[in-house]
């Protein structure tokens, strides 16, 4: 089995530096773009089943490829990036000084801390973990649009690295990353490749 494992486009709070958490906003025209290269990148790829969070920014830059290969979204809130409870939609400086301010209060670490509601690192592994329980076994090619939090605690999982590491990666907005299972690990075969992209910045 392939993993190919994909970040949704850019949107206008990525440009804006606003924190987007479960704000269901939309690709922007480069994220469009970006959508699209990324359709173009993987169309030559017979995937059996393409799985999206169900927030449009995601679903939006899935559908070049579902269009093109004729393969259904199957969209679950399980891929959904972290809620950010009363900080959605706040500036990230904000987002992350809420953090320090718990830590530094609590002494909780910042993967299982919560500030103003948001969803622990831990939280958002669990999801991972439910999702990953839905893959079937006798599918060869899957393809996953998420979001970058989302992909950062994916590729923990699968690697079977512990949820602190997901702060060891970072994903670009239409990045492809393919992860290959080799009889008893998944192999890291491409890791934030936007080389389809270029030019469109």
């Amino acid at each position: 089995m392939r993993l190919t494992l994909v970040r949704h486009g850019q949107t206008e709070n990525n440009l804006g530096g606003l924190a987007q958490g479960w704000t269901d906003v939309e690709l922007d025209k480069l994220g469009r773009r970006q959508a699209e290269l990324v359709g173009e990148r993987l169309k030559a790829i017979q995937f059996d089943a393409i799985f999206s969070s169900d927030l449009q920014r995601a679903v939006q830059t899935a559908q070049p490829l579902s269009d093109a290969l004729g393969v259904p979204i199957q969209t679950t809130e399980l891929l959904r990036e972290r809620s950010l409870g009363t900080l959605e939609h706040a500036p990230l400086v904000d987002l992350r000084g809420a953090f320090e301010k718990e830590i530094r209060e609590t002494g909780e670490s910042r993967f299982r801390c919560r500030p103003c509601g948001v969803e622990s690192a831990y939280d958002v592994m669990a999801r991972i973990i439910e999702f990953t329980r839905l893959l079937p076994d006798d599918f060869t090619e899957i393809a996953i649009f998420t979001h970058g939090m989302t992909e950062e605690t994916l590729m923990c999982h699968f690697i079977g690295a512990p949820v602190e590491s997901s702060r060891s990666f970072s994903f670009d907005n239409g990045s492809v990353t393919t992860l290959r299972w080799d009889f008893d690990a998944w192999l890291i075969e491409l890791y934030n490749d936007t080389s389809h992209l270029i030019g469109t910045v």
